[in-house]
């Protein structure tokens, strides 16, 4: 069975199921514990009151009208039932017509009783007779309806049994009771119905903005205006999810011109050098033509790094890395290649393990994409530091020219070059603040000491 959809009737079913139950369990609930308690009873009658009622039916039931227009009480199966399982229950009906006790009634009640009814009209009353022994003895007078008309029927004696509670929950559950329910569910009805419809109204609005938004509208917003707090706090979340939706997209849309621009100029490059074949000595042509395709090669091999990223945190979590270890082995790498251009690394180990969560291949490529731009900045013969601390970070120092504070937040853009001049693609910081914020990280620089820069990576250290 598929779940009901509209709100408006999820709460309209929610308050008739709630009243109905509230109503059929009220005597039960409610009013039994009341009487047996004695906190809504002043004549101290508890669930005798509820026995009474009972009684008063049973008797009324048992009222009957001769053929010769006279009334009396006969002996029903149930009165005689009560009777025995009652042994001091009494009972007694006064027609107040014939300003008579029917025939029937008990003598004992007739007694008490008569010459006393006469010029009373009663409604309803409890008592006691002081000529009981029994001081918790209770007895019910009412006027009330028999299948001879209007009577004063007295009760006496009766006791509590579980089956009065079905007495008491149709007393509470009449047609009056009812008649008034129905009234009351269908004024609530309308009522539901109008507040649903306009509370939700904001929310309509909302959907009609949110079915104009596609990959040209991302920068839309939903209304906020008059919202239910209720519903704020999802469409805030929309908002914020749009929001984030409509940067990642810009960026990836930044992203992939800025990869074509920079493809499409060694890719020109290298067509002019073919035309030209034939043109310049060979040697000098494959020269130029390999540093054309080691060119193209990084910048595709560090978009492929891009692409690697998503699928690594898609596919699985990071698993724990010794990072000593991992910054290690990557210095030991590119140690000759420093040496090479007359520089040194020096590594500087933690005192103690450092373990984090991370892909070792990633911060292998951060490692040494900060390293090969320090070798670069280094001053011949000097020497780069890769220092490893015990809170989770990873410092790599030389002593060059420095990253102006105008540019620290620039140089981590892609494809961002201070001087077209000098090698590279733009797109290794872009990469490795990329990779480092995947794992939870920070990326940031600093000024060296005395002169150079500081890249520093902080990781979340393992617990």
């Amino acid at each position: 069975m598929s779940r009901m959809k509209s709100l408006t009737a999820r709460t309209l079913l929610y308050w008739s199921l709630g009243t109905m139950i509230v109503l059929l369990t009220y005597p039960v609930v409610i009013v039994l514990p009341l009487m047996a308690s004695g906190l809504a009873d002043p004549a101290n009658v508890r669930l005798q009151g509820a026995a009474t009622r009972s009684a008063r039916a049973i008797l009324a039931d048992a009222v009957r009208r001769a053929p010769d227009g006279s009334k009396y009480i006969e002996t029903t199966d149930a009165l005689r039932d009560y009777a025995t399982e009652n042994p001091k229950f009494r009972y007694a009906a006064f027609d107040p017509e014939r300003d008579e006790f029917i025939a029937g009634s008990s003598p004992a009640l007739v007694a008490e009783f008569k010459g006393q009814l006469k010029t009373i009209e009663t409604l309803t009353s409890m008592f006691h007779l002081a000529s009981d022994p029994d001081p918790d003895s209770r007895g019910g007078i009412r006027a009330g309806n028999t299948p001879a008309g209007v009577l004063t029927l007295i009760v006496y004696g009766a006791e509590f049994r579980w089956s009065d509670l079905y007495t008491v929950t149709m007393e509470n559950w009449g047609p009056v009771v009812f008649a008034v329910y129905l009234a009351l569910f269908g004024l609530s009805s309308v009522i539901v119905h109008l507040v649903v419809k306009r509370g939700l109204e904001p929310l309509r609005k909302c959907a009609a903005s949110l079915s104009q938004v596609d990959l040209d509208t991302l920068d839309q917003r939903l209304p906020t205006d008059n919202l239910p707090s209720e519903v704020a706090p999802f469409v805030a979340a929309v908002n914020a999810a749009l929001a984030r939706v409509d940067a990642g997209v810009a960026r990836q849309q930044r992203f992939l011109a800025n990869s074509a621009h920079e493809l499409r100029t060694p890719v020109a490059i290298l067509r002019t050098r073919i035309e030209k074949l034939g043109q310049a000595p060979v040697e000098d042509v494959k020269r130029e033509l390999k540093r054309d395709l080691q060119r193209v090669q990084t910048l595709l091999e560090q978009l492929l790094v891009l692409a690697q990223i998503e699928e690594q945190a898609s596919k699985q979590k990071a698993p724990y890395v010794d990072l000593g270890e991992v910054v290690m082995q990557a210095v030991a790498d590119y140690s000759p290649i420093a040496v090479s251009h007359g520089r040194q690394l020096s590594y500087e180990a933690p005192p103690s393990p450092v373990t984090v969560r991370a892909y070792p291949w990633a911060i292998e490529s951060v490692v040494m994409n900060l390293i090969g731009n320090a070798v670069r900045e280094e001053p011949p013969g000097g020497a780069v530091v890769v220092r490893i601390n015990a809170d989770a970070s990873v410092e790599v120092i030389d002593h060059g020219a420095g990253v102006a504070k105008s540019d620290r937040e620039m140089i981590f853009e892609p494809f961002w070059r201070k001087d077209e001049r000098k090698p590279g693609t733009g797109l290794g910081l872009a990469i490795a603040r990329e990779l480092i914020g995947k794992l939870q990280g920070r990326i940031w620089v600093e000024e060296t000491s005395g002169g150079g820069a500081t890249f520093k990576v902080s990781l979340p250290a393992s617990a």
